[in-house]
């Protein structure tokens, strides 16, 4: 059974995590969550190669007010962080817990989730500018080792209106399709379920077992993910559910995921990954 209560919202101060805020907040208001917003103080900033080649060139006294400085600084953007989701929680009624850890920004993620039911990201942060064709430099270790149900949030906010969910009838398939009949329940939205492969007669029997207010679509083709990006940019406000993770995690390893094929390809839509 599907039941979310308690969200954690990993937020900086890009573009894709004031998308990032606005979708947590528009959802926990209609799942009636409560919202913990999570801000990093990177202690590789702090700490990391170039701090200490810095703290030659300084010498050690004048380095750790240097670098005290420096924590004051990331402090006050947290905080300014904080502040712009406090308007978006307040104008949806959210209740808003907030806090600032310093840490390794991807290992503290996933430690900091294990308290919640879902956790949401940005795809990209604050150098998005600089990525071209990956995913942001913390997301894909958070993909690859969150537990928790993970809400991947595109650059620009809009309200979803209908979810597609790849599916192919394994286990985590049907946990994504799980969760997003949850959220058909909340938002009375429309649900595809989306199978991809060269046999039509599989996919029929894949869907057999479907609750008929599901929609269902076989796509003739070799290319899952871009087969699943190519239909879901057609609906209007689409929100993608995907399991995690479906083949060996050995042969994931080698070649890759769809999911994470799907996230490094699109910008337009969010995705929720789950396992």
């Amino acid at each position: 059974m599907v039941d979310i209560r308690n969200i954690l919202v990993c937020v900086d101060s890009s573009q894709y995590s004031i998308a990032t805020m606005k979708y947590s907040a528009y959802i926990a208001k209609h799942i009636n969550a409560d919202i913990e917003a999570l801000h990093i103080i990177d202690i590789l900033q702090l700490e990391g190669p170039f701090m200490y080649d810095l703290s030659g060139a300084l010498g050690l006294e004048s380095f750790s007010n240097f670098s005290n400085e420096m924590k004051k600084i990331l402090e006050e953007k947290g905080k300014n962080v904080f502040s712009s989701f406090e308007e978006i929680a307040n104008a949806e009624g959210v209740k808003l817990k907030e806090k600032m850890p310093l840490g390794v920004v991807s290992p503290t993620i996933i430690d900091e989730s294990e308290d919640f039911d879902m956790v949401f990201i940005g795809k990209k942060g604050v150098n998005a500018s600089y990525e071209r064709g990956i995913l942001g430099s913390n997301i894909e270790p958070v993909v690859r080792k969150i537990e928790k149900p993970l809400f991947v949030a595109n650059e620009h906010f809009y309200t979803p209106r209908n979810i597609v969910v790849g599916y192919d009838n394994s286990r985590v398939s049907s946990t994504a399709l799980k969760y997003a009949l949850y959220y058909k329940s909340k938002f009375n939205v429309n649900i595809t379920a989306v199978y991809v492969g060269k046999n039509e007669e599989k996919s029929k029997e894949i869907f057999a077992d479907l609750d008929s207010s599901i929609n269902t679509l076989f796509i003739n083709s070799e290319k899952t993910a871009d087969a699943l990006i190519d239909f879901t940019k057609e609906q209007d406000n689409p929100l993608l559910f995907l399991g995690a993770y479906s083949k060996h995690r050995l042969l994931e390893m080698i070649i890759g995921s769809t999911t994470e094929s799907i996230l490094r390809k699109n910008s337009n839509f969010p995705i929720l990954v789950v396992r």
